[in-house]
């Protein structure tokens, strides 16, 4: 039909030629190898990533462990507060220390530092001691009464908390004079001075409103549970055609 038609040995010459032009197997593995190398090669940054990812998701879970009592316990703020504003007072009265030429301005920064330390150390302690109080009671901070009574309690028997109201007196008068001392020469002195008395004022100020505001906040919420449980008066019914009872003359 016009067509020509292909003789064998052309064929099996036409068979040859695609077996010559194919690579040979070895060559493919190892093509196979290279490409899942590169694969590899292109994967590490990847791998980094996620393990970076791991470790500070880790790091990040630590963090949120260590920090969740304070966080949602009672007077989280007064505590995180402090820790921030004497952590400024050290820092200040750490660079005091360096900065200064004056060895009273260094003496003066440097129990600056300390008594920063105090305050953020009491800080954390004055919660676990109320925390503490109320868990040995079988009681839940959640209530404000119970958090009022424990804070006085403490307040009035705890050793750690008597010595601290010592301190904390003193540090305030201290931090007032310790600007004589810092006038020979201390910049950042002044910052950590003027951070304590400052502190001085906040702190003693939220203590009060927060003791006041639970005693008030327990208040409430005990007569109105008192009042809930109080059955209302029943009225007694009236019978039609009951003789009325005698009046008096």
């Amino acid at each position: 039909f016009g067509s020509r038609i292909s003789r064998p040995s052309e064929v099996r010459a036409n068979i040859s030629c695609e077996r010559a032009s194919c690579p040979d197997p070895p060559s493919v593995a190892a093509m196979i190898y290279i490409c899942k190398g590169c694969g590899e090669i292109c994967m590490l940054p990847c791998r980094a990533c996620e393990a970076l990812c791991n470790v500070i998701g880790s790091s990040c879970k630590c963090f949120s462990d260590l920090f969740r009592p304070i966080v949602e316990g009672p007077l989280a703020s007064y505590v995180l507060g402090t820790w921030a504003c004497m952590l400024f007072a050290v820092a200040a009265g750490a660079y005091g220390i360096v900065d200064s030429e004056c060895p009273d301005a260094r003496m003066a920064c440097g129990i600056f530092v300390g008594l920063a330390a105090v305050h953020a150390g009491f800080a954390y302690y004055l919660q676990h001691q109320i925390v503490s109080g109320l868990a040995r009671k079988g009681l839940h901070p959640s209530s404000h009464s119970e958090l009022a009574k424990e804070a006085m309690h403490i307040l009035l028997y705890d050793f750690g908390v008597c010595l601290y109201v010592v301190i904390y007196i003193g540090s305030f008068g201290f931090a007032c004079y310790s600007f004589a001392m810092l006038s020979c020469g201390a910049g950042a002195g002044y910052g950590a001075a003027i951070l304590l008395i400052v502190y001085g004022w906040i702190a003693s100020t939220y203590l009060l409103a927060w003791y006041f505001c639970n005693c008030c906040a327990g208040a409430v919420m005990s007569h109105s549970q008192s009042s809930k449980q109080i059955p209302p008066p029943q009225q007694q019914p009236v019978m039609l055609g009951a003789p009325m009872p005698p009046q008096g003359p």
